[in-house]
């Protein structure tokens, strides 16, 4: 009866490169080997496992269907332990502090940019993670303990979580810029009652504002398209779709492409600054949060949102 030797380590590394390379005289470039050393290596691997994992065509090399799948388990094992070599990184990061911060996209941009700054100034030898997504996604991820600080919209209600609101500004209308309301200081329901509007979905807070206001005065909007992110709203009415009332910050992502006018009654949008009660890296958090308040009040005092807003008319 037959038996087997189990491969070793040089033998995959050159199985593996020969696969993703193409030749095996990439491959030993690649590894730094002769084309003999990795030749060998590589018919003492198919001899050693008892498997034909190439057919030989003209001087190529053509994975088999049963080296394909063995490539597929090797690729799959070497990325366990690239993240293994990631989580060796992430700890050296912590010996020096490390925060990991999730954002809404629309407040991905300046905004949180100059908190960062100003943050990485005061604390120079701290990592910064930054992830933007969902605000369900981050608040999920907040309950799980992966980011030790966001900013999200809508209500959080978690004992565990500790939230403050950030930005409070009046809703804005944002327009096509051949829109003719253009011509108009500020827009009101009884304005737009009749005007296609662009929404973000049902569910969201920003939407859920909008109905009220509509409802408070005695009006249904006409909302022709919704969109998920701020992102999406903000380029369908630069492409003419409709009108969209929106948190003034999410003009910056759209300037000089769209127009802003004030809604009035004024209607009060926020965004919610969170972090866990009882999280880790309580005192960066703590300095984090503190830069990431006095941000949002200098943006509100300089008129940098509002004016940004302005600029986009």
């Amino acid at each position: 009866m037959r038996t087997y030797r189990q491969p070793t380590l040089r033998q995959i590394e050159v199985f593996k490169a020969v696969i993703e390379t193409g030749t095996v005289s990439r491959a030993a470039e690649t590894l730094n080997m002769s084309q003999p050393a990795a030749s060998k290596l590589l018919s003492n691997l198919e001899a050693d496992s008892g498997l034909d994992l190439f057919e030989r065509r003209r001087g190529l090399l053509i994975p088999t269907e049963r080296g394909q799948r063995f490539y597929e388990e090797v690729d799959r094992i070497f990325s366990g332990l690239d993240q293994i070599a990631l989580a060796i990184d992430n700890l050296r990061s912590e010996e020096r502090g490390r925060l990991t911060i999730g954002v809404l996209p629309a407040l991905s941009g300046r905004f949180i940019a100059t908190a960062i700054r100003s943050f990485s100034t005061a604390e120079p030898d701290v990592f910064i993670s930054l992830h933007a997504r969902s605000s369900q996604f981050l608040v999920d991820w907040m309950r799980s303990g992966k980011v030790d600080a966001c900013i999200v919209t809508g209500r959080v209600e978690d004992p565990h979580i500790e939230v403050e609101p950030l930005l409070n500004m009046p809703m804005v209308c944002m327009l096509p810029p051949d829109h003719p309301f253009v011509d108009k200081t500020e827009l009101s329901v009884a304005d737009l009652a009749t005007e296609p509007l662009v929404a973000f979905m049902h569910s969201s807070y920003t939407r859920l504002q909008l109905e009220r206001a509509f409802e408070a005065e005695g009006h249904q909007p006409r909302i022709v398209t919704e969109a998920t992110t701020s992102q999406n709203v903000c380029e369908l009415v630069a492409a003419g779709m409709g009108i969209a009332l929106v948190h003034p910050v999410y003009a910056e992502t759209v300037e000089g492409r769209v127009s802003v006018r004030p809604f009035v009654p004024e209607n009060f949008l926020d965004f919610q600054l969170c972090r866990l009660r009882h999280g880790r890296n309580r005192r960066l958090v703590s300095t984090f949060v503190e830069t990431v308040r006095a941000t949002a009040e200098a943006f509100a005092r300089d008129g940098i949102i509002t004016r940004s807003a302005r600029s986009v008319r």
